[in-house]
């Protein structure tokens, strides 16, 4: 009888924790399938799923995390949306980090989120809010540097953010300093990349990069810092030898070609008389991206596609801007109308570790 017993309890023992994973496993399903409608330009119904999901169980960190990536990506399509979205979208992550603390993908988008908003509505905040946003931002990537101490990507925007804001308001220089040595002891290239961020305005960045260049002739990081370097100075060509270098070393910087793009697109924005020279070096390097491999996904190529379209537009070719926009429309609704390249955190699998950094503070 006493057999039997534990016999019964043991198959059930063994029940539960089968039905126990077989929802864990629809959970994880779920989220990856609103994934794939993302990447597929169709957040809008990735958002729905994910709803739906959280109503069954609240306590799913995984959707609620997938949420508000949906959430950023749609409103990069809508910037006015955006802004006036940024609260729900940081309480939809601040959601996944309190069922999953110790997550920290969870937690290294929600310093982007947390970034993004002091970046966004900077102008609209008073010094008060500023400053707790910041202590907030930084708070969460130093959670993220305590769980994966090697993550240079969130030790980079620490390093940008204190280095950024004036100190009434959160900035610490010392801080940015501390975190700048700390790359430079772990690797030569994140530690050149921190460098950078705290040298004076008027330092000699080219230099700089080229003496690191010397001894990483096979690191495409390098190439493209070099290239981003000279593009702050003007130099248009050497900035494009540098990026195709980066390219040859990393096929999957191919979103260089859209940065020089963006490049003429603002010196056409400086001076509007200069579009007809312009034009078509904007043209060329959006579709030699469009043209590259690995070929874009959807919505950065709805990106890239709509922002061919104001070219044409602004030429006068409406018949050519229209149809470039219902293309970019067809691929994903929500395309991002941000000068911005859409950053690939948004776009990592939902249980990847994210090795995304963006500046902030410079338009490349």
């Amino acid at each position: 009888m006493k057999e039997n017993f534990f016999k019964i309890a043991s198959i059930t023992v063994i029940f539960m924790l089968f039905i126990f994973s077989c929802s864990e496993k629809l959970a994880d399903d779920l989220v990856h399938r609103a994934y794939e409608l993302r990447m597929d330009g169709k957040a809008d119904a990735a958002q729905v799923l994910l709803e739906q999901a959280i109503k069954k169980d609240s306590a799913d960190a995984a959707a609620w995390f997938e949420l508000a990536r949906t959430k950023l990506n749609i409103g990069l399509g809508d910037p006015h949306k955006l802004i006036a979205g940024l609260d729900d979208m940081q309480h939809t992550i601040n959601k996944a980090v309190e069922i999953d603390s110790n997550n920290v993908i969870y937690l290294f988008f929600k310093g982007y989120v947390c970034y993004t908003r002091i970046y966004a509505t900077y102008q609209g905040l008073s010094k008060i809010q500023v400053e707790k946003v910041a202590k907030e931002t930084v708070s969460t990537f130093e959670s993220v540097l305590r769980l994966e101490p090697n993550y240079y990507e969130a030790k980079l925007f620490l390093v940008e953010l204190l280095k950024m804001l004036p100190s009434n308001v959160g900035g610490d220089s010392a801080k940015a300093e501390k975190y700048t040595r700390d790359l430079e002891k772990a690797d030569v290239v994140f530690g050149a990349k921190a460098r950078e961020l705290v040298m004076p305005r008027d330092a000699d960045y080219i230099k700089f990069w080229q003496n690191i260049e010397k001894n990483h002739q096979d690191n495409a990081d390098v190439y493209e810092a070099l290239g981003r370097a000279y593009l702050q100075k003007g130099d248009i060509e050497q900035a494009g030898k540098c990026f195709d270098k980066a390219i040859q070393l990393n096929a999957e910087k191919n979103t260089l070609y859209v940065d020089l793009g963006r490049y003429y697109m603002m010196q056409f924005m400086q001076n509007r008389e200069n579009l007809d020279s312009l034009a078509p070096l904007i043209i060329k390097e959006f579709e030699t991206f469009l043209k590259s491999k690995p070929a874009p996904i959807k919505p950065v190529k709805a990106y890239v596609i709509g922002m061919l379209a104001k070219i044409y537009l602004f030429q006068g070719d409406k018949e050519k801007g229209d149809e470039l926009q219902k293309e970019a429309t067809a691929l994903d609704p929500n395309f991002s109308k941000a000068f911005a390249i859409p950053g690939q955190i948004l776009f990592d699998p939902p249980d990847k570790i994210s090795r995304f950094f963006s500046y902030f503070s410079r338009p490349f």
